[in-house]
């Protein structure tokens, strides 16, 4: 109970200040409440994260829009600013759904699909083309519903440049820039991608509408916007589904990159996968990749913790307190074969991509950005 109390904390501190006021506030509440930390107890070890929770929480508060703490969740029509009422009605809603919340956390697992890591994989895929041209292979570690593979179907905004999004698709993602980096790679054509595939250990499947109901779960209180780039997302997705499979990432990865068709390189996708692996599994993870780079090219293109891929045989060059800020995520790309192995750090960037900066120079240790 005291690490789960510990997590809540860390989690209002580094990922909700500054982007949702309910979410770091009901983090500190429920930090000091043994009774709701209990319901998380009914979760899997595995998956015993704030974010479950509040996603519970979330998923029946969207039928119960009558209660108090509906108020307070733009999402639902709410307009309250976060107050001293907001945690009692966090409480007496836990209260009356206990055994709803329950139901959920020990049989559904968190699943987010943030499409603005898109940035990232174009900015990573634009490298590998550069390394290798011609077609690419892309799989997708840990892929949820699949939505970023339909990657080139968005438009990409970035200050006063955009793309237009493909055969008039409504979703526009848009972020920021920190420092002067080059942007240029979010703007360059995709390279050609004619295989795709996205795995996942629950992979969500979208054209169940209770399934992407809970996916809409994950979206916080506060992001309206965010919650209708996701189901325009999803309606681009229902029109031209991806192939997902179910899959772990520790023990599968090296398989299913062997059985992708032909002999063009792969790209292996991963957004926030590590969080979800302890120290043994991320290394275990990285060997699948190492296994499988003997017999054909691989890159892996990532927005993972710096401080995560240590053990992974990934080399950031970054030194304290980016490493093991939790408030930062380093967008990278491995490039591997048989005979050599070239690691480069394309940008620091928030976790959900809201804004990035770009690398000045391929050996860019980012000291500017601690600094600024």
């Amino acid at each position: 109970m005291a690490y789960l109390a510990r997590l809540f904390r860390f989690f209002g501190r580094t990922q909700c200040e500054g982007r949702s006021a309910v979410y770091a506030g009901l983090s500190a509440v429920v930090a000091e409440e043994p009774e709701v930390l209990g319901l998380l107890l009914r979760a899997p070890a595995e998956q015993r994260r704030p974010s479950l929770l509040f996603a519970a929480v979330n998923h029946l508060l969207r039928e119960r829009r009558d209660h108090p703490l509906a108020a307070y969740y733009p999402i639902h029509g709410g307009a309250k600013p976060f107050d001293d009422g907001a945690p009692a009605a966090f409480r007496d809603f836990c209260r009356q759904h206990r055994d709803g919340l329950a139901e959920l956390l020990a049989h559904r697992t968190t699943q987010t699909n943030e499409v603005r890591r898109c940035f990232a994989l174009r900015m990573g895929l634009a490298r590998v083309a550069a390394a290798w041209p011609g077609p690419l292979a892309l799989l997708e570690i840990g892929a949820s519903a699949g939505l970023n593979l339909r990657f080139d179907a968005y438009g990409y905004r970035v200050g006063d440049r955009q793309t237009r999004p493909e055969d008039g698709s409504p979703v526009v993602l848009s972020t920021t820039v920190r420092g002067d980096g080059p942007v240029d790679a979010v703007f360059r054509r995709p390279p050609h991608v004619p295989y795709r595939l996205g795995a996942d250990l629950d992979p969500v499947d979208i054209a169940d509408p209770e399934a992407a109901r809970w996916l809409e779960a994950f979206i916080w209180p506060e992001q309206v916007a965010e919650l209708r780039t996701l189901r325009a997302a999803i309606d681009v997705a229902r029109r031209n589904p991806q192939p997902l499979v179910r899959a772990d990432a520790v023990r599968d990865t090296a398989r299913l990159i062997a059985e992708v068709p032909g002999r063009a390189p792969v790209v292996v996708f991963t957004a926030s996968l590590l969080t979800y692996l302890d120290a043994e599994a991320r290394s275990r993870f990285a060997a699948q990749l190492a296994t499988a780079a003997r017999d054909r090219p691989v890159a892996w293109l990532f927005t993972e913790g710096p401080g995560l891929l240590a053990g992974t045989n990934v080399i950031t060059p970054l030194a304290d307190p980016l490493r093991t800020t939790g408030e930062l995520y380093a967008v990278g790309v491995s490039l591997r074969d048989a005979h050599s192995h070239h690691d480069e750090l394309l940008a620091l960037a928030d976790p959900y991509l809201q804004w990035l900066a770009p690398a000045r120079s391929p050996h860019d240790d980012f000291t500017w950005l601690a600094s600024s």
